[in-house]
């Protein structure tokens, strides 16, 4: 099977496990997508395609042409996208290209844009009684007290994140762009939850984050209790995604949850989950392959730290 990471940007670790297993027998061919060759990710290894595609934003019917034309050059049955802004994209078009035999790791349209989308997505958690900071998207709303904390309303990673102290600094606020938040104090901890590709609750894992860089996870150790597992549970039926979604959430001095992201994909934690022992790129192929998915059962606590490799090409 030929398998594509699209968007693969610094995300080396992810070529690193297909690698693994590749090298451990699954009969696979890698390749990898992204808008230049001075990516990370294009050279960790020879064994690995690397494809050019356009930049997603503002190119959506481009994008998805070209990827479909390499898609079907290389005869890549499996994508395994990466990146925010293209989930949409390739929600729409999930059908369209199941029927040229090749399968996209993309929840619906809907619940792409119901996670993606954090106006969409405030509603969704009111409606669904899933416990969320209170949010404004208007400063005609705002309280009184502050921090606040902003962020965009379509937005990836830490763009447009920034703590709102006091009045005057409402003026970095671009109302229709831009939301705030109420600050919660607390523990933040970054959940994956795995589901079938039928929508199904297969596992979760979650991290307490130690350390951000960039808005990614940059130190964090795994953690197992039993009330995240059935936070988890609730979540997948709510939401009803398809393969990783990768959750934060911060949990008060009170005991209080509060979730605070969603997103349909796997996310820059995942490597805590994987090293913990919980394989999900393994199991996608399974799934796919028709192949019973198991996980172990013993929880080995894993701290992550990310490091710095290099990869380089000839000029």
């Amino acid at each position: 099977m030929n398998i594509l990471f699209t968007n693969i940007g610094r995300r080396t670790y992810f070529v690193d496990y297909a690698l693994d297993l590749k090298r451990s027998g699954y009969p696979i061919r890698i390749f990898v997508s992204d808008t230049s060759i001075e990516t990370a990710g294009f050279w960790v290894s020879e064994e690995v395609t690397q494809l050019i595609t356009p930049y997603v934003s503002g190119n959506d019917q481009r994008y998805i042409t070209l990827l479909t034309e390499q898609c079907l050059k290389h005869e890549i049955g499996l994508v395994i996208p990466l990146m925010d802004y293209e989930l949409p994209v390739l929600a729409k078009r999930k059908k369209d290209l199941a029927e040229y035999g090749v399968q996209v790791v993309v929840s619906e349209y809907s619940t792409v844009m119901n996670c993606l989308d954090k106006k969409n997505n405030y509603k969704y958690c009111l409606k669904n009684d899933i416990p969320v900071p209170k949010t404004f998207f208007s400063t005609k709303e705002i309280p009184s007290s502050f921090p606040l904390i902003k962020k965009r309303i379509i937005g990836s990673g830490s763009v447009g994140l920034h703590t709102i102290r006091n009045h005057s600094e409402l003026a970095l606020f671009e109302e229709g762009v831009d939301l705030l938040q109420s600050h919660i104090e607390g523990i933040e901890y970054g959940m994956d939850i795995f589901n079938d590709l039928n929508r199904n609750f297969i596992h979760s894992f979650v991290r307490e984050k130690l350390s951000m860089r960039n808005g990614e996870t940059d130190k964090a150790k795994g953690v197992f209790f039993d009330r995240f597992i059935e936070l988890a549970k609730t979540i997948s039926s709510i939401f009803q995604h398809v393969g990783n979604m990768d959750v934060d959430f911060i949990e008060d001095s009170k005991g209080q949850i509060y979730f605070i992201d969603f997103n349909p994909r796997f996310g820059g934690g995942y490597p805590v989950t994987h090293v913990s022992g919980y394989n999900y790129l393994q199991a996608l192929l399974d799934m796919v392959m028709n192949r019973p998915v198991n996980f172990p059962n013993e929880k080995n606590q894993m701290f992550l730290m990310k490091g710095i490799s290099i990869h380089h090409f000839p000029g």
